[in-house]
């Protein structure tokens, strides 16, 4: 299973970067891999924030391989439990080589983009800094990993 991570950020918290780096280290074994890609956030004072989002969301396009399975993290997503985004993560790499998730600045995510995504999905209902999102979603797929792989980690 390979996943990428498409994030639209500016400089990351040290913390954030060494909880990454944990989750990454503790991902990337065997047949799984994941990979994050940060895009600088598209911010200009001279800008409307739609106008922002479809720039960011021309950058994010950019960076995403054809025949890849979206998904795009937004409140308004799809919740699922850990042991069914485990299930989910498992079918699609049946079809896909690659999963994409991406996880939109400050203000969201372009609504073209959203609806280009094979799925949207929510991580909570509680709002998150995007920093703190990352961390989460890195654990999120480690924890599917160990799911998969019946390893201890995750308790019912």
């Amino acid at each position: 299973m390979k996943i990428l991570i498409i994030n639209i950020a500016n400089k990351m918290p040290g913390w954030v970067n060494t909880a990454c780096e944990e989750y990454l280290s503790r991902i990337n074994f065997g047949k799984y891999s994941c990979k994050i890609i940060e895009i600088k956030s598209a911010k200009n004072p001279n800008k409307a924030t739609a106008e922002i989002l479809e720039d960011e969301a021309k950058k994010i396009s950019a960076q995403i391989p054809l025949g890849s399975f979206v998904i795009v993290l937004d409140e308004k997503g799809k919740n699922l439990t850990s042991i069914n985004f485990a299930k989910q993560l498992e079918q699609i790499s049946f079809q896909y080589k690659l999963i994409v998730l991406v996880i939109g600045g400050a203000d969201g995510i372009d609504n073209k983009l959203k609806q280009s995504a094979h799925m949207v999905l929510q991580l909570s209902s509680l709002t998150y800094p995007h920093a703190l999102v990352r961390v989460i979603l890195l654990e999120q797929i480690y924890r599917a990993v160990t799911i998969l792989e019946n390893h201890p980690y995750h308790r019912e």
